[in-house]
Order: structure tokens, then sequence, then C-alpha cells
């Protein structure tokens, strides 16, 4: 029965639903009754899952930024080559965006709806966050894998990083040109490439 499901489990039904309610109606629709609704539960059984809707919407945030991070984590099977993985890296950013456009779409909202309304700048802020960690993580990971360091300090790159990367991404929700996409992304890569010393 619904009701034995495991929490984790259940935790994710009610992400996934306010993930839908967001992606269809925008972000400050998302209410802990609109989101009951769209799951089939009870309020009680959100209330259960997140102590508010704050804690519900920093769950969603960190579901859009796993998301987001998958493809480029993968490229990092390319080996220890800095071309190859460079390239890679590209493909993915370029693949990611294209796949997870409403995703990504939701991820400025979030940014959009927390600069203007106090109640979700909190929120706003740890989707920042989460987005640079897992810039950072790739970054770590990354370093690993080409036998590298990073000349600039990570936390700093992976700040830059980020932020560059999110801003390719809003462009090209603008004008849905692939080509300049990629060739920011090629850019942004032969930055944090150009970065990198033996280790």
């Amino acid at each position: 029965m619904n009701k034995r499901k495991p929490l984790d489990e259940r935790r994710a039904e009610i992400v996934e639903a306010g993930l839908s309610v967001a992606m269809r109606e925008g972000v400050e629709s998302v209410t802990v009754r609109r989101v009951a609704q769209e799951a089939g539960i009870s309020l009680g059984t959100v209330h259960y899952c997140f102590d508010d809707k704050d804690a519900m919407l920093r769950a969603m945030g960190r579901a859009i930024a796993l998301r987001a991070s998958e493809p480029v984590l993968s490229a990092l099977d390319a080996g220890p080559d800095r071309r190859a993985l460079a390239e890679a890296t590209v493909d993915a950013l370029l693949v990611g965006l294209k796949e997870h456009q409403h995703m990504r779409l939701l991820t400025f909202e979030f940014a959009v709806s927390g600069a203007r309304t106090p109640v979700l700048r909190e929120v706003a802020q740890a989707h920042l966050r989460q987005s640079i960690a897992m810039t950072r993580e790739y970054l770590q990971r990354l370093a690993g894998v080409a036998r590298v360091t990073f000349r600039t300090e990570i936390g700093a790159l992976a700040r830059m990083t980020a932020l560059r990367i999110d801003g390719i991404e809003l462009a090209w929700m603008v004008d849905q040109d692939d080509a300049a996409a990629r060739e920011g992304f090629a850019v942004l890569a032969r930055d944090v490439f150009g970065d990198m010393a033996p280790s």
C-alpha cells in the first residue's frame, strides 16, 4: 500500500510532483496543498516528509542540480587525455542543456523568484550553493582523472565556471542557438583546461 512506502521513496515522489507543478505553472505556484494534490496524497503526508515548503523547494533544487550534473560527470569517462575530456565535457553540457531545458529554466526561475521575494531568497541561495558545489565536484574529479591541479583556487574556479555555464544556458533559452552555445561551452572549457598544471 502507498502508506507503507519508504520515506526516501515518498520524498522523491513529492519532489517529482513539485517539479511537475513548477514546470507547468511556475515556481510561485508550488504550495504544499498543490503538490499534495498533484501527488495524490494528503497534506499530512507532505508535512511528514518535509518540515515546510522551503524544505520541499530545497529538495526540488537539489534534484534539478543532480540531473544537470549527471551528463557532465559521465564525460569524465573519456579518460585522462585532456583534449578528449574537454570535447566530451562540451558535448555533455550541450546535451544536458537540451535534454533538461525545462529543468534548467526552473533554476533561473528559482533565482529570479529568490531575488524578488524574500521568502524564496533562502531557497534560491541554497540552489546556487548546490550548483557551485556540483561544479566543484566535477572539477575535483576532473583534476584526478587528468592528473592535474588548478592554478586558481578550486572554490573560486567552481563559482566562476558555474556562473558562466548559467549565462550560456540562459542565452540558449532565449535564442535556441546550438552553435553559439557550443562555442560558449568550448571557450569556457579552454579557459578551465588552460588553468591546469601538472600535479
